[in-house]
């Protein structure tokens, strides 16, 4: 049984820094694949979470993964890698 269970997911961009032009997408799915297969380290990047959203922009990651029973936040940027089980942030 997994320690993690992803409940929100979303990696995009603005497309050029433009606010109206948001190229972002739902990748729980890919997170929670990641996050068993890797024991909760996990670089966010293309290769991990899918097709590239938003082509020459770069990306950002949100989301809201519980930990052992406890819901926590979790934000980078593209190429960075978390370990979603020690880096746990308070949800306050």
């Amino acid at each position: 049984m997994s320690n993690f269970t992803v409940n929100f997911a979303v990696y995009g961009a603005l497309n050029g820094g433009n606010e109206n032009q948001t190229q972002a997408v739902n990748v729980a799915v890919q997170l929670q694949k990641a996050l068993d297969a890797n024991d909760g380290i996990v670089t966010i990047n293309n290769t991990t979470l899918g097709p590239d959203p938003s082509k020459g922009n770069k990306k950002h990651f949100g989301a809201l993964v519980t930990v052992n029973g406890s819901a926590h936040y979790f934000a980078c940027e593209e190429g960075q890698t978390i370990d979603f089980y020690h880096s746990i942030a308070p949800t306050n």
